[in-house]
């Protein structure tokens, strides 16, 4: 069992449990057309983002299937002391199986932040927790191989492409493929091995 309580902290972020205070931040990145092209959700408008983010509240990895969403949040500027701080995506954890040890990764990212690390920042530290404090195994990430940044990203986290299924499934309304990528621990552990 995992309970995720306090934030996590990166070197620019603070990852942590999304509240209803982020409604106007997850709005700006989860209703914009350009997000979730490749999301297995639809656009929603302002009061179905609420609705989503009331049920990602969950802080515990304990059974199959638990789900926790942390929000990415970058602090104020030093250079502008007024300024608050913003989530500019967010970062899911999804306990596969708790019998194999198996998760899930994702990730969403306001564009106006990409090209920057700070996916590659969040999502390393969230591997970090999937196998330093979930005890997993192998960490899975599912995406449609036409989103190019999510396919580089799990390339630069030393994710291999274990699958691509064609037409795997109606994916909004077309057919739609599938990429799997994947890790095991003990590739992450000598990947942090040669980084440290």
């Amino acid at each position: 069992m995992l309970r995720v309580t306090e934030p996590l902290r990166t070197e620019r972020l603070l990852l942590r449990t999304l509240t209803a205070d982020d409604l106007d931040d997850v709005f700006a990145y989860a209703g914009r057309d350009d997000v979730i092209r490749f999301l297995p959700w639809p656009k929603r408008n302002r009061d179905e983002v609420a609705e989503h983010l009331a049920r990602r509240l969950n802080t515990t990895l304990a059974s199959d299937g638990d789900v926790i969403v942390l929000g990415m949040e970058l602090p104020p500027s030093p250079d502008d002391p007024a300024e608050r701080p913003r989530i500019i995506g967010d970062m899911t954890l999804v306990l596969s199986s708790v019998e194999h040890r198996q998760a899930t990764i994702g990730w969403v990212l306001n564009p106006e932040y990409q090209g920057k690390g700070y996916a590659a920042e969040a999502a390393s530290r969230v591997l970090t927790l999937a196998f330093d404090d979930l005890h997993s195994h192998r960490v899975i990430a599912e995406l449609d191989p036409r989103n190019t940044a999510s396919s580089s990203l799990c390339t630069r986290l030393g994710m291999r492409l274990e699958a691509h299924f064609v037409h795997s499934e109606i994916f909004k309304g077309e057919w739609g493929d599938l990429a799997v990528y994947a890790i095991l621990d003990v590739e992450w552990n000598a990947r942090n091995a040669l980084d440290g």
